[in-house]
Order: structure tokens, then sequence, then C-alpha cells
């Protein structure tokens, strides 16, 4: 028997204090909720979730940015819905100015109509933003949406220029044609075809177009005979930016589209309508001035008509999209979850058992210490 190492007390001592340490992490993971409080508790564990966890929190916010670009689609949708009736309604009206019992006179009327709903397509296309950013003067270019966690995960999209001028350079481009029954003034024949242009049609008469400089006119005014494929009488005319001067002025310099402004150029025989600065035309309009402002409303509602179908082609992808990170993200939390979150009920039993042995391990340790109490008797 001896008084210097009371062996059974130190067993009993460092018992208690291992079962009080782990009670203590029970603890603290049950009032963390977490299993992984530091890296000793499970090194390989943190290493995996916390990309995990990066993963979650990076698709969380590319589900905002997703929800930012739906947004951000609805408002030019929106602006364009109103840009569609304005053109809808300035067809009727090129329908109405059209009619030969109207006076010069009721022309002047109708087109003080046209020009206001031309200014408040120009103001909606100046004034529609996004986050301070333009949605409808094509600016907003290739914009990309990043809507996953990693680099490169992005939906890229792009608003073309929504003004009054682009959309009358883009009717100009595709080179339409338009029928009217009366001489145009502005056509002025001459004799003699281009000589530079070998493939000018057979027995076509050349026109210059005034205020384009040298450009010739290839087809832009046949007679009734030469018109196709209307077999009525009448004259066939190139759409050109002086036709459309008496609703709205044209300027070359401000088209945004590069891809139309290259086809406009002043070079016979590519386009004859582009190249030049049309102003604003005093002159009260007639019969064929009308004519074309239908022409272009017609090409006018085709491109405001492709945009808002590409905005919402986009816009459907952006909610698929949305969908998904939905659900990588809820799948992705769910297993960083598994090595992470504190199982409750399993804690629970341990905290149960290491409570017991804490108490166990307390008594035991007052009993060793008793023990050697023995000792006095002995040495009385």
């Amino acid at each position: 028997m001896v008084v210097k190492h009371n062996l059974s007390a130190m067993n009993a001592n460092r018992i208690f204090n291992l079962t009080n340490r782990n009670q203590a992490k029970s603890i603290e993971k049950l009032s963390s909720g977490y299993k992984i409080n530091r890296a000793a508790d499970d090194a390989a564990g943190l290493f995996i979730s916390e990309k995990m966890r990066r993963q979650v929190r990076g698709l969380t916010q590319a589900v905002n940015n997703a929800q930012d670009g739906i947004s951000c689609v609805q408002i030019a949708d929106g602006a364009l819905t109103e840009v569609h009736d304005m053109l809808q309604r300035m067809g009727e009206l090129a329908v109405k100015g059209a009619n030969g019992t109207l006076t010069t006179t009721d022309r002047g009327a109708v087109r003080a109509e046209v020009r206001q709903l031309m200014n408040e397509i120009d103001r909606i296309h100046s004034t529609t933003t996004f986050n301070d950013q333009n949605l409808l003067d094509g600016t907003f270019k290739y914009r990309g949406m990043q809507v996953g966690a990693e680099p490169g995960q992005h939906i890229t999209f792009t608003i073309g220029n929504m003004c009054s001028n682009d959309l009358i350079a883009s009717a100009l481009a595709k080179g339409i044609y338009y029928q009217t029954n009366n001489e145009s003034p502005l056509c002025n024949e001459i004799d003699m075809p281009n000589p530079n242009t070998a493939d000018y049609p057979s027995g076509a008469k050349a026109y210059w177009i005034p205020g384009s400089g040298t450009t010739w006119a290839k087809q832009e005014y046949w007679d009734k005979s030469m018109v196709q494929p209307w077999g009525m009488p009448g004259h066939s005319h190139l759409l050109a930016a002086y036709d459309l001067t008496a609703f709205h002025s044209f300027s070359y310099n401000a088209i945004m589209d590069w891809k139309v402004k290259n086809k406009l150029t002043n070079t016979y025989p590519d386009n004859t309508t582009g190249g030049t600065e049309e102003p604003l035309s005093d002159n009260l309009p007639d019969v064929r001035h009308f004519q074309a402002l239908n022409a272009f409303v017609k090409s006018a509602i085709t491109d405001v008509s492709q945009t808002r179908s590409d905005l919402g082609a986009v816009q459907n992808r952006l909610e698929h999209t949305i969908r998904n990170l939905d659900n990588i993200a809820e799948n992705t939390a769910a297993a960083e979850s598994l090595i992470r979150d504190t199982d409750i009920g399993t804690e629970m039993v341990k905290y149960s058992n290491n409570s017991i042995l804490v108490q166990s391990g307390q008594s035991m340790l007052a009993q060793a210490n008793q023990n050697r109490q023995g000792v006095l008797s002995l040495l009385q």
C-alpha cells in the first residue's frame, strides 16, 4: 500500500477527463448544429464540404443573376409591346392616308399623328433602362448572365437599337418594293442607264435619286409594263429614305447596327437608299408617301416581333436554367449536410452516454480517493 501514487484515482481521473471532453464536444455539436466545428473534427470532411459550400453559394447567386436577367428581359419586352401597338396604329394610319377620298389637308392631319408616334418610339428607345443601363438604344450587346458557380457558365444575349432611324435603316437594307398608282416627282428620268452596270435590265430606264449623290437606282422606278409580280397598272418603287421624310428624318451616320449600315452604301448596285442624311420634310404628303409608310411599318413590325421573340426565348431559357440551378443547389446542399451537419438523434445518444459516464467517473474518483484513507489506520 502506497501513498505517493494513487493509481486507481489517476486512472479514474484520466477516464473522467476523456469522457468530459467527449461530452463537451457533444454539447458543442448539439448547440452549433454542425458536426464539424474545427478542422480536427473531420479534416477530410471539412475539405470536401467547403468545396460543396462554395458551389451551393455560387449556385444561389446564379439563381439571383438569372432572375435579374428575366427582369431585364421583361422590361425590354414590355417596352416593345408599346412599340408594337404604335406600329400597328401607324399601319392603320398608312392605310387611311392612302385613301383617295382624303384631301391634302386631311393627310397632313394624319401625318401629325404618325410623327407623334414616331417620336414616342424614339422616347421609349432612349428611356427604357434597367439598373441605369439603356436596353433599346443598341448599347446592350453581348451581355452575359452568369448562371453557374464556375467561370464561363453564362447566357449571352443582345438587344438591338429600336429607334425609328434604325427601324427605317433596316427596312431600306431589305430592298423593299412597294406599288403605287401615281408617279413620283422625286425620280427624274435619265436617258441613258449607268454605263458601269452591265446587269441593268434590258430596256429599263435608270433614275437618279435626289440627295444621294451619284447613286443610281436599279429598278427604283419602273413603269407598269415592268411591274412584277403584280399584273395591274401601277409603278414599283424601291423604298428609299426620302420616301419617309414626311414622317421622320433619316441619318445614315446615326445607324447603330453596323451590318445594316454596311448594306446601305452609296455604291450602285448594292443599295440605293443609304449614305445620305435626309431631314424631316414639311411638304404635305401624298398617297405615295403613305404607301411607303405602309411598307416601312410592315418591315418594322417584323423587326420588333423578331426582337421580342428572341427576348421571349431568352426568358424561357433563363426560367429553365433557374429550375436546374435550384435542383443542383438543393442536392449539393443535401450532400454537404450529410458531411457537415449534426445528426441530433445520434449525438444525443452519445451525450446521454457521456453524461452517465461523467457522473460515474466523478463517483469513482471520489471512491478512489476515499480508499487512501485506510493508510491512516495503519499509522495510528
